[in-house]
């Protein structure tokens, strides 16, 4: 057991890699999720009356948006209170970008000759938690400081300032005219194609991966900025500035005109004052929604079976999941796509023929809120919890053994955020988004039509839309993160992290309770693929995982050569275990066994 004293907060990490492990070879519902980090909570009701209760709060608030926004009118808008920056706005313009440079170049360094363990290097912890959901939190909720903070604008910007001072003329960009029927078309696939990298390739753990993936994504992106110039180019293909710019448009605070200060407004203005959206907005608006919804559709029981069912059609079409996966995320953009123009046709009918124009841009952005809520239903948990990680690899960011700041022996608190916390979180957060959604999108609606009754008739399919997406994505959350009752497949206390010494006897039980038959679970692959998913720390200790065949007694075969850290886990597994996915007794047993051991 000696690689799991190696690894920070390897206890905790072992003991729910067990659970997860003897889930899958009984063919148990494991409790791990993509970005899980509890176990189960037991709803004080059933799932239908949260669901039921939650659409229906959704669809009063149409009711409530109709009769308080009937007099306002669309132009009516609070006063702007301006907070004067004067110097500290230039100041932290500098100080941020600076700080943008010093990270990039963190991440390549650390990436490319830093600790190949994912678990030891600081970039995928830097990466996916701190700065895709970490920053986009921030954006959403506070405004949008990736225009200070943008490594790349930032040292393009330099090189043009040094050409244009040695060699004059107009600096790096050439001015090639973008076509406007591009619109947001690049964007919005670089959005999918990055949810794919994060989400289905095998390879997103991996620190010399991910330091690949930011200088390829250098290259095209110094490219764009070079052809078209940085700001046509950041404003239409550039994923990144467009993506936190959509949701900095839903944030409270925005520069000033003159930039010298910082305005606050109603939540949610900007997304209004925004207009319509350019050709490929509405794609991007959706992959916003698709690309998360997704993420949590990874960890639902339908996902596995769909899983155990292509693999019995046809075994070893798809060993890593890169078929399904890429099947899944394109499907749940197409249908979140398609259900959205539906709506919009609809409203176009409703429309008189001197009202009808394009619906779907003018309600793209009123996506926006929905994408923050979901954001927040699916990450925050995840964020609280592997968030912490970072301040003990800050002391030593390559693992390499620093210390530089007194922080690298600071433990995780793994609990910090229980399910129940996460339940009621998304729950709250999911509403709070569609009620709000459907709130701009009227004012966006009166704006089309003039009088207030006509108005609240076009808005009913963009409403009854909402409330489809509300149910959907509380379906999705709820799937991994609740106990449902189940009388044909228990859940056994294994899945717990907390299990010790006196939980054998349950653990027992619970293997009785299957007959003492090996057998395979929902899909081989998924179940070990649901190894590499482990609560957060999945993929980035187990790298690449092999198929767990219970039905022909093999344990699980590892081709960690993107980790050596999870080929060791899981031969210590095995060894302990016999075949921890082989016999159900045995493979509950590694839990208990190592639940010991954390104690």
């Amino acid at each position: 057991m000696g690689a799991f004293r190696a690894l920070r907060g390897a206890r905790a990490i072992a003991a729910r890699l067990a659970a997860t492990l003897a889930a899958a070879a009984v063919g148990l519902p494991a409790v791990a999720v993509a970005h899980g980090v509890g176990d189960r909570y037991d709803l004080p009701a059933s799932l239908a009356h949260f669901i039921a209760g939650a659409t229906a709060t959704v669809a009063l608030s149409f009711l409530v948006t109709v009769l308080v926004a009937r007099g306002g009118g669309p132009a009516g808008r609070a006063r702007d209170m301006t907070l004067p920056l004067s110097v500290v706005g230039p100041l932290g313009r500098g100080l941020g970008r600076a700080l943008g440079v010093v990270v990039f170049t963190l991440v390549l360094l650390a990436g490319f000759a830093g600790d190949p363990s994912p678990v030891r290097n600081i970039v995928p912890t830097l990466v996916w938690v701190g700065w895709w959901v970490g920053l986009s939190l921030v954006v959403a909720f506070v405004g949008n400081v990736w225009p200070a903070l943008d490594p790349w604008r930032a040292l393009f910007d330099g090189a043009d300032a040094l050409l244009r001072r040695a060699w004059g003329g107009r600096g790096l960009a050439r001015g090639v005219p973008y076509p406007q029927a591009l619109g947001l078309w690049p964007a919005a696939l670089l959005l999918l194609a990055f949810g794919w990298c994060e989400l289905a390739d095998l390879r997103a753990p991996v620190p010399r991966h991910i330091a690949g993936l930011a200088l390829g994504w250098s290259a095209l992106n110094w490219a764009g900025m070079v052809c078209f110039g940085p700001a046509i180019w950041q404003a239409r293909g550039d994923v990144f500035a467009v993506y936190f710019a959509a949701l900095g448009r839903f944030a409270p605070l925005v520069p000033s005109a003159d930039g010298r200060g910082l305005c606050l407004r109603p939540v949610g203005r900007g997304l209004i004052e925004a207009g319509d959206a350019p050709p490929g907005g509405v794609a991007f608006a959706l992959a916003m929604l698709s690309t998360v919804l997704f993420d949590g559709l990874l960890g639902t029981r339908l996902w596995r079976l769909m899983d155990g069912a292509l693999d019995a059609w046809a075994p070893g079409l798809d060993r890593d999941g890169y078929v399904l996966a890429t099947a899944g995320l394109v499907a749940v953009w197409l249908l979140l796509l398609g259900a959205f123009l539906a709506a919009c046709r609809v409203t176009s009918r409703v429309l008189r023929p001197a009202e009808r124009r394009p619906v779907a841009p003018a309600f793209a952005w009123t996506l926006v809120p929905i994408a923050v809520a979901y954001t927040v239903a699916h990450n925050l948990g995840y964020l609280l919890v592997r968030g912490q990680e970072l301040i003990p690899l800050v002391s030593d960011p390559l693992g390499r053994g620093w210390d530089l700041f007194g922080t690298a022996d600071w433990t995780p608190d793994m609990r910090l955020v229980g399910p129940g916390f996460e339940w009621y979180v998304a729950v709250g957060a999911v509403v709070a988004g569609h009620v709000i959604s459907i709130w701009l999108a009227h004012r966006v609606m009166l704006r089309l039509v003039t009088l207030p009754r006509r108005a609240a008739l076009a808005s009913l399919p963009l409403t009854a839309l909402m409330v489809g997406y509300t149910a959907l994505s509380l379906w999705i959350i709820a799937d991994p993160l609740v106990r449902l009752p189940d009388a044909h497949a228990p859940e056994p206390r294994a899945a717990s992290l907390r299990s010790g010494p006196d939980d054998e006897v349950d653990l027992d039980r619970a293997a009785e309770r299957q007959g003492g038959h090996a057998h395979r679970g929902p899909g081989g692959q998924a179940a070990g693929r649901e190894v590499a998913r482990v609560l957060g720390v999945d993929r980035w200790i187990v790298g690449e995982v092999g198929e767990v065949d219970a039905h022909h007694h093999r344990a699980v075969e590892a081709r960690a050569r993107a980790a050596q850290d999870g080929l060791e886990i899981l031969h210590d597994l095995t060894r302990l275990g016999h075949g921890a996915a082989g016999d159900e007794r045995t493979g509950l047993r590694v839990h208990a066994e190592l639940a010991r051991n954390e104690q």
